[in-house]
């Protein structure tokens, strides 16, 4: 019997490994409502008919490559594990009540479990009510979770990112437009880099803290506002065509400073109490610094070394006391008032000067040039 070569043999057996190597790393396609255990990147578009459409244990990578998950309209599209760190990325999430959600794989109260972070790359939402979802409360069965959204795009959502009962939310280099609300926070909200196009309100935030930096604002209704017990700060940013750039009323504070309005209907709106305003530069605008509602009374606010150009108003606080403090302002060829501050307190240094009302200024001392 003639036996065949061992050298033949072991390379035969080397070449079935390597063919079968490649082929059982990769993870199928997975169906919908399946609990994905290992990283996994979708082969082609994923159609669901009910939710969730992907679950994700603690520890996984979902890799949409380049494909849509989409939903039957409600429910959620990933949910991911409210313990340990996940990735969403490299995809389009459509059609569903919320494209990522977290679920309860672990006990919150349970002291050797740690959550971890949610990380979205490069995700495209749309034709859902709310985009991602940080947000978490007690008995819900979904606990908020740590999240950081990079380079993704955000367009005609209900809520673009929600961020609730306290949750963390750090967005960045990420475009939100047509949506009622893009980035709504009930705990700690950081802006980044970011364009908002065409929103009913850009940032909100209640009992929040906002930091919005070096993002810019186009045609929505407000940019950065609705801040009940909320305090905002907006640094380095651009805001323009808006119905009202920076809202600070029912809120704790802000400071909004370094930044440019234009055309805007309000730029700065001063809220009631521990507002700083400084630094700016605003054109165009119908008021470039006053108050939402007219009457409202102003506390505790510094308005400090900004340049104003061809505003209907210029700087207006009507209802003002000796807190408020106004210097350094330079107004000049608004269409109405320059600076009308009955009441504060002048720290010097204002300038108005071919303002459209008589006198140029109200409440400080302003140099003609």
């Amino acid at each position: 019997m003639r036996r065949r070569p061992l050298v033949l043999s072991t390379v035969l057996a080397l070449g079935a490994a390597l063919v079968a190597t490649p082929a059982s790393a990769r993870p199928p396609q997975p169906t919908c409502g399946e609990t994905l255990t290992r990283s996994t990147t979708l082969l082609a578009d994923l159609v669901c008919t009910s939710a969730p459409g992907l679950r994700l244990a603690p520890g996984v990578t979902l890799n949409l490559g380049g494909h849509t998950l989409r939903g039957p309209g409600s429910g959620n599209g990933v949910e991911v594990a409210w313990s340990g760190p996940v990735v969403v990325r490299n995809g389009t999430v459509a059609g569903w009540g919320s494209g990522i959600d977290t679920w309860a794989d672990a006990d919150p109260d349970d002291p050797g479990v740690e959550d971890g972070p949610l990380t979205v790359t490069r995700v495209t939402f749309e034709d859902a009510r709310v985009g991602v979802d940080a947000s978490g409360e007690s008995g819900t069965g979904r606990y908020r979770k740590a999240t950081v959204i990079e380079r993704s795009t955000f367009r005609s959502l209900e809520i673009a990112v929600e961020g609730g009962w306290f949750a963390e939310v750090d967005v960045r280099a990420s475009t939100f437009s047509d949506n009622a609300s893009g980035v709504w926070s009930g705990g700690s909200a950081t802006v980044t880099d970011s364009t908002f196009t065409r929103n009913g309100v850009a940032v909100r935030g209640a009992d929040a803290g906002l930091t919005v930096t070096r993002s810019t604002f186009l045609d929505n209704g407000t940019g950065v506002g609705s801040l009940y017990n909320a305090f905002a700060t907006v640094e380095a940013s651009r805001f323009v065509g808006n119905g009202v750039g920076v809202d600070t009323a029912n809120g704790l504070g802000a400071v909004v400073r370094d930044s440019r309005f234009t055309s805007n209907d309000l730029g700065v709106g001063v809220g009631e109490l521990g507002v700083r305003v400084e630094g700016n530069d605003l054109r165009g605008n119908g008021v470039g610094i006053g108050t939402r509602v007219p009457d409202a009374v102003v506390y505790d606010a510094t308005i400090l070394d900004n340049t104003l150009r061809l505003n209907g108003d210029g700087i207006v606080i009507e209802n003002g006391d000796a807190s408020v403090q106004v210097g350094g302002n330079d107004v000049r060829r608004s269409t109405g008032k320059g600076i009308w501050t009955p009441g504060v307190t002048d720290l010097g240094g204002n300038v108005a000067r071919g303002n459209g009302t008589e006198p140029q200024c109200v409440g400080v001392v302003c140099a003609a040039s």
